[in-house]
């Protein structure tokens, strides 16, 4: 999402001039979308990309997007996580798009289950406009889904603009369950409406450091295996070319993310 207007071989390598260890890509289309980017289902596409990350000493890590609606394909979820092992990813992330969350816990053991005979792990991400939209709702279809290899993604700027915050992390009985963040700033005042959400996820978030989120609050309560990874398509920013827009994201996080500051 920081850049998703740059088709998946462009992303690798513009990641890794910005310092990035590794990268997230798209690999599965959504339905809406079906041009961005169809790497599934193109072996001679995959073994490329996975050669141009490699040469380029970055690593593919995480998948998307694998996000469960009431329109559900197994076999294309298959094929897509045949691309994600063969790329190397560890994770592929799945929002929760339906709203019968009975029905989306089902779908999600299924998933857990096949990402887990590829090595994969699923990290099941809420949103506040989509089916499954607070992390209240997150924690009650994990425990539904009871499965080792589903964990929840927590998108700092869907937790603040979905009414949690850093207490309600904290509140979490066993936050080993959190398996994957996506890091990102915001201002601290949340938009009015839901369409105005909609719209700063999509393309007005900032920075780590440039707003008003409790970023380094969060990150204490993430477990020591979380992994971590940028989803900031900035407002400020839109019209600027892929690989400055990740040069600027690049300065900016990982400065953020220091070893000094990690050490305090």
């Amino acid at each position: 999402m920081t850049a998703l207007d740059a088709e998946p071989e462009r992303m690798v390598e513009a990641a890794a001039r910005a310092g990035f260890e590794g990268v997230g890509l798209r690999i599965f289309p959504p339905r809406h979308a079906p041009d961005q980017y169809p790497v599934t289902g193109d072996p001679a596409r995959t073994r490329a990309l996975r050669k141009r990350a490699d040469d380029a000493g970055i690593r593919i890590f995480e998948g998307e997007s694998f996000g469960i609606g009431p329109d559900f394909h197994p076999e294309s979820y298959l094929r897509a996580l045949d691309t994600a092992r063969l790329l190397g990813a560890g994770v592929i992330v799945s929002a929760g798009i339906d709203d019968d969350l009975s029905r989306l816990a089902d779908r999600y053991r299924w998933l857990a289950e096949r990402a887990a005979d590829h090595g994969i792990a699923l990290a099941m991400e809420f949103m506040p406009y989509r089916g499954m939209k607070t992390l209240a709702q997150a924690l009650e279809v994990h425990a539904v889904v009871d499965h080792p290899n589903a964990r929840l993604l927590i998108d700092a700027v869907h937790l603040s603009r979905s009414g949690a915050d850093v207490a309600d992390l904290a509140a979490i009985p066993d936050r080993r369950i959190i398996g994957h963040f996506h890091i990102c700033d915001a201002l601290a005042t949340p938009p009015a409406t839901l369409e105005e959400k909609l719209a700063e996820s999509r393309e007005g978030r900032l920075y780590p450091g440039e707003g008003g989120l409790p970023l380094r609050e969060m990150l204490a309560l993430l477990p020591d295996d979380c992994s971590i990874s940028l989803e900031a398509p900035h407002r400020d920013q839109q019209g600027w070319s892929v690989e400055d827009r990740l040069m600027a994201a690049g300065r900016a996080t990982l400065g953020f993310l220091s070893p000094e500051w990690v050490a305090q």
